[in-house]
């Protein structure tokens, strides 16, 4: 009794597939509509194989040249512009520069005009002194628009004879003093903003 229950259990839990239903991919494929699957294979057809005469390579590469080259000489004629730009705002820059520095200079000389015009309206010299002191007064102001400017005198007697300031135009003994040293300026030398603008000429001890 305990077998044939067993048994009975057995073809309960397998139950037999229906007669006639096959779901095997060889049926679906024989029971599917032949044009879809005719439609389908024209796709993937398309998909995969494009048609050679839709692609050009050598045009693609013609419109890569061309666009190359016009980003390329847009670049050149930026970089033209701005070189032709920055020459010009230097030389603009060095105009007002030297016009600044030239601007207080043209009042010295103003003053020097009109001192020598007051020295010769007085042909009998009988007002030199006050002539003497208005020259002073001007080479002061001289003296005080180029420190204004960063230019400032070298003080270079009694030194050491030093090529990077000095300029020797001569050679003399003197008494007491040791060879080498500036005896005489002949020409004040002077520095622009600590850098030599003019040596001095100086004449040294042998």
């Amino acid at each position: 009794m305990t077998a044939s229950r067993h048994g009975k259990k057995h073809k309960k839990e397998s139950s037999p597939e229906a007669p006639g239903s096959d779901h095997t991919p060889e049926a679906a494929a024989e029971t599917a509509d032949p044009s879809v699957v005719e439609a389908d294979e024209a796709d993937e057809e398309e998909i995969l194989e494009p048609e050679a005469e839709d692609f050009d390579p050598l045009a693609v590469l013609a419109r890569e040249r061309d666009a190359f080259q016009e980003k390329w000489l847009r670049v050149v004629a930026e970089m033209d512009n701005l070189r032709k730009r920055s020459r010009r705002e230097l030389a603009d820059s060095r105009r007002l520069a030297q016009a600044d520095v030239l601007r207080p200079i043209l009042g010295v000389m103003d003053n020097f005009e009109r001192a020598l015009q007051s020295m010769g309206q007085n042909e009998d010299n009988a007002d030199l002194e006050k002539f003497l002191e208005g020259v002073d007064l001007i080479f002061q102001n001289f003296q005080v628009v180029l420190r204004d400017v960063g230019v400032v005198p070298l003080e270079v007697l009694g030194t050491e004879f030093d090529p990077n300031f000095h300029e020797g135009v001569g050679q003399m003994p003197r008494d007491g003093v040791e060879p080498g040293q500036v005896i005489e300026v002949v020409q004040k030398g002077f520095l622009f903003k600590e850098q030599v603008l003019r040596p001095a000429k100086v004449i040294i001890s042998a």
